[in-house]
């Protein structure tokens, strides 16, 4: 048992990523193992074999789906049902009705089953469900429309498709019991799956907004509290717990979407483990005799599933809708299923074998069958088929710009109405988002680290990456995430340092946090001026004069959009009646010399005040620089601007230890760090160049000396 357990779950995350590497489906290479290692091959020597588990494997199997449905459940949209197109709705509805018709037809007619075991069978495959579905529309890339259909119809048919196969597994279990026997059993099984879903879900959601649950601990809470939902509902009825969980994942989720971030990424994973280890398992219960036995009919069933049941579907659900006959043909030929439909076919099967050792599993090889048939035939025939009706889509114009703030908004107002092309706002700043939504841009609350994003079926509009975080290294790590999907030339970000992740956006500026800010006070606005820059550049400038230019190459993409800034701060800042040489030495008397300069000035600053406080933080921590350049610097209450005074000693003064040349005295108000931060960059790096240097000290009086700061990054 160890052994068996120890190896699916050992072996199936391995699996999955190699599949994902070499553009395989995942559930190709997990069910041939689980036969490779399993009694059907290796026999009495098989590696893993679920038989050792006894009722075990019924538990896990039965535990396992709860947990994937409430998962599932969590990821539900009812808004999505709304806005989607029409042909979404008849496929949950019409195309479900279809299926389960046509199947329990083919089944008896052409398997030759009883009707109740061929509809039981039949509803087990009305599922494609999203762990086939998303890795097809990763690989494929379709257009937008066909995106869209495809992700939500196995979304959220997963829940549906469970309704529907425990109504059938009561219809085909309830000749043993009566007719009104069997009503009252599918009345407790759906009734009270969902009653006990509902209050999983409200006791869940309570907890969460009320944060009586740790931090630390709410994902694992969670999740046992989902593992409780699904044994109580149980022990009420069996098969009810599957629906509860999916009831109380989406109760949870539907309340409170924004709340469980994490919570949905801890859940991804640990349904990722459990599909790998499940798959493994439930392959290694197939037996080559089961489908030796399975005939010509049941062969036929699986093709009419395939090639009638589908294609009617289609034809159904698209009656009268503006898809084209290639859109029409793909979604026609691709239905993939997945672990859903594995999963309740080995747990009805379980549960029929133990009423009926002499049960062959008819059901559960027909619903295998059907399983791998459209992996091998439709999943990887797809995007050939994609390629044949024009399907493809072309590398999409979009932006996603992490960062909604006032910076991001006005390059999305930017994109959107100049350059023409869709943008995506995401952040995790509740106000910013909001006042995005405001401004008529489409915004989203998200992680932008979390890349399942991009399976979202409006993510197929987005095709670039622009991190504007003022975290320089959360934007290298946002580049490296949606390069594996967007490609490296795709992505961009703001940032000074050079990095092999994402094309810079920003050279030499200050974060964007700040330079929002600025726009918010009305210090830097947004320009159109082709005159002066030429046609067809965009830029933010300061009202001093200061640029940042956005140059699209043409008018339908932003690709290779830059930054740019003249020196702003320093300049804004500096004084030029305060210009002049140094009379004094030592640190005391060229600080008592420069605040005498800029009280003249600035006669109301508290010069006593700001004169000891800038007398201690020399004696802490000096501000030599190096190069012969000082920068003593502080905060003052009271002050409403930066103010910056320059001293010059072209022989060289005292300074401490140190000989100084250049002497640049900055004082902010309290409360704008981040001003303050920037302006001293700003100086740094203006004194960086020797030539500059040179010049201030060789200056003639302080209109020179502004003349040769603003020329320093002309």
């Amino acid at each position: 048992m160890l052994l068996s357990v120890g190896l699916a779950f050992a072996a199936g995350i391995p699996l999955v990523t190699i599949a994902r590497r070499i553009g395989l489906p995942p559930i190709l290479l997990l069910t041939a193992a689980g036969v490779l290692i399993g009694p059907g091959v290796l026999g009495e020597a098989a590696l893993v074999d679920p038989a050792d588990l006894g009722r075990g494997l019924e538990v896990l199997v039965a535990l396992a789906v709860g947990l994937i449905l409430f998962e599932g459940g969590l990821t539900l949209d009812r808004g999505v049902l709304r806005e989607t197109p029409v042909v979404i709705t008849r496929l949950l509805t019409v195309g479900v009705f279809v299926t389960l018709l046509v199947g329990t037809l083919a089944l008896v007619f052409l398997a030759d089953r009883p009707w109740r075991e061929a509809l039981l069978g039949a509803s087990l495959v009305v599922v494609t469900g999203p762990t086939v579905i998303g890795p097809l529309l990763k690989r494929v890339r379709l257009n937008e429309r066909l995106h869209g259909i495809l992700h939500w119809e196995g979304v959220v048919i997963d829940p549906i498709g469970v309704f529907v196969a425990l109504l059938c597994f009561e219809i085909a279990i309830s000749d043993e019991s009566g007719g009104l026997t069997a009503i009252v059993d599918l009345g407790v099984r759906v009734l009270g799956g969902s009653i006990i879903g509902i209050i999983g879900g409200r006791i869940l959601l309570w907890l969460h907004r009320r944060d009586l649950v740790p931090t630390d601990l709410t994902n694992v809470f969670t999740l046992s509290v989902a593992v409780g939902v699904f044994t109580v509902a149980e022990s009420v009825r069996s098969e009810a717990g599957v629906l509860a969980a999916t009831v109380a994942g989406y109760t949870l989720g539907f309340q409170s979407p924004e709340r469980l971030r994490h919570l949905r990424a801890f859940k991804e994973e640990i349904v990722f483990l459990l599909i790998g280890a499940l798959f493994i398992l439930l392959a290694g219960r197939l037996d080559f005799e089961r489908f030796e036995s399975f005939g010509l009919g049941g062969l036929l069933a699986v093709l009419a599933m395939m090639f009638v049941a589908r294609p009617l579907s289609i034809v159904f659900c698209t009656w009268g809708s503006d898809l084209g006959w290639n859109e029409r043909t793909f979604l026609a030929w691709v239905a993939p299923r997945g672990i859903v439909a594995a999963s309740m076919a080995s747990l009805f099967a379980l549960a029929l074998e133990r009423a009926n050792p002499d049960d062959v599993g008819f059901v559960e090889t027909f619903t295998w069958s059907v399983i791998l048939a459209t992996i091998l035939l439709q999943a990887t025939t797809a995007g050939p088929l994609a390629g044949l009706l024009g399907l493809r889509r072309k590398h999409p114009k979009g932006w996603v710009i992490v960062g909604a703030h006032s910076l991001g908004r006005r390059i999305a107002h930017f994109a959107t109405n100049e350059a023409k092309v869709p943008v995506l706002l995401i952040d995790q700043n509740k106000r910013a988002i909001r006042e995005a939504k405001a401004e008529g841009l489409h915004a989203i609350e998200q992680d932008a680290r979390r890349p399942e994003l991009a399976e979202r079926a409006d993510f197929a509009r987005f095709g670039n990456l622009l991190a504007l975080t003022d975290n320089e290294d959360l934007n290298v790590r946002l580049c490296d995430i949606w390069a594996e999907m967007l490609g490296k030339s795709n992505v961009w970000r703001w940032g000074g340092e050079e990095s092999d992740s994402g094309s810079r956006f920003a050279e030499g500026l200050p974060r964007p946090g700040l330079i929002s800010a600025e726009m918010e006070r009305g210090d830097a606005k947004f320009v159109v001026d082709p005159d002066e820059h030429g046609a067809g550049i965009y830029r933010v400038a300061s009202v001093n004069d200061g640029v940042m230019d956005l140059a699209p190459p043409d008018a339908g993409s932003l690709m290779g959009l830059h930054l740019i800034r003249e020196a702003d701060y320093f300049r804004q800042a500096f004084l030029p009646e305060s210009f002049g040489p140094l009379q004094s030495n030592g640190i005391d008397g060229i600080l008592h010399e420069l605040m005498d300069r800029l009280v003249a000035a600035r006669p109301d600053i508290n010069r006593e005040e700001i004169l000891a406080d800038l007398l201690s933080r020399e004696q802490l921590n000096p501000t030599f620089v190096g190069d012969g350049v000082c920068i003593p610097h502080t905060h003052a209450r009271g002050l409403d601007e930066r103010v910056c005074v320059l001293g010059i000693a072209p022989e060289g003064t005292s300074y401490g230890p140190h000989k100084v040349r250049l002497v640049f005295l900055l004082i902010s108000p309290t409360g704008d760090p981040e001003s303050h931060l920037a302006t001293l960059a700003e100086i740094g790096r203006t004194c960086l160049d020797p030539s500059i240097r040179q010049a201030l000290m060789e200056a003639q009086s302080g209109t020179k000396a502004l003349q040769i700061i603003r020329g320093a990054h002309a």
